[in-house]
């Protein structure tokens, strides 16, 4: 088994790990409320709100569900090249999902903390305007970037792979391919403004994307013919 695999394969798998722990710490930040994934400005309304929380999560989140996906990304890309001429395009748009997602993260792993701690010291009006700023930052990175250019970018990437890959592997293509569709239905229901879908869809990808990572760095660690190019 080459390096390239070996890592690709444990990275993969420490991704997948990371992202579990960054979706329970949000979670746990939030005391549990779950709407929160589909409404952020509920976080004023919860009682027990941990701002060191919030911020490790989006820590977390930068590697779980993003960066550490790199090396698998490069050595996808590589095993396309001999399926599909478009294998440039497919790569692009994990590259754009990866790096916008773990900028989005970063923004509000720094700025989301520092506006809760403010809150409770803050007047009447200096809360409503925190309140506007939190909500500002939900509309462009959760929504804007998140929900909608990522779940698309995330979308596209695994759609193809997992169609590539199912002729090789069926339960890892099918698998794969599930994932990006819920990726992908998130982004149509917030595209049109259907909450029951685009919630349901999200939901759905919070969970299964950390369970591909963690299944398929094991697939690749355990068969050596996995994204063989040669």
């Amino acid at each position: 088994m080459s390096l390239n695999k070996k890592l690709a394969g444990w990275t993969t798998i420490l991704s997948g790990i990371i992202a579990f722990i960054s979706y329970t710490l949000v979670a746990a930040a939030v005391n549990f409320n779950f709407e929160f994934f589909s409404d952020a400005t509920l976080i004023f309304s919860t009682e027990g709100v941990s701002s060191i929380l919030l911020r490790w999560s989006m820590i977390t989140d930068i590697f779980g569900y993003y960066l550490l996906l790199l090396p698998v990304l490069f050595l996808i890309y590589e095993w396309m090249k001999t399926k599909t001429a478009w294998a440039e395009v497919f790569t692009t748009c994990g590259g754009i999902y990866i790096i916008a997602g773990a900028a989005g993260a970063a923004i509000l792993g720094s700025a989301w903390p520092a506006l809760l701690d403010k809150y409770q010291a803050a007047s009447p009006e200096q809360q409503e305007i925190i309140r506007q700023n939190f909500e500002t930052l939900a509309l462009v990175i959760v929504n804007g970037i998140w929900n909608l250019l990522d779940a698309l970018m995330f979308g596209v990437w695994f759609i193809a792979f997992g169609f590539l890959l199912k002729k090789q592997h069926v339960f890892l293509g099918w698998f794969t391919l599930f994932t990006g569709l819920c990726s992908a239905f998130d982004f149509t229901g917030n595209m049109l403004g259907i909450k029951a879908i685009a919630d349901t869809a999200l939901n759905l990808y919070l969970v299964l994307a950390p369970l591909w990572a963690i299944v398929f760095g094991v697939a690749l660690l355990r068969n050596p013919s996995l994204l063989k190019t040669n």
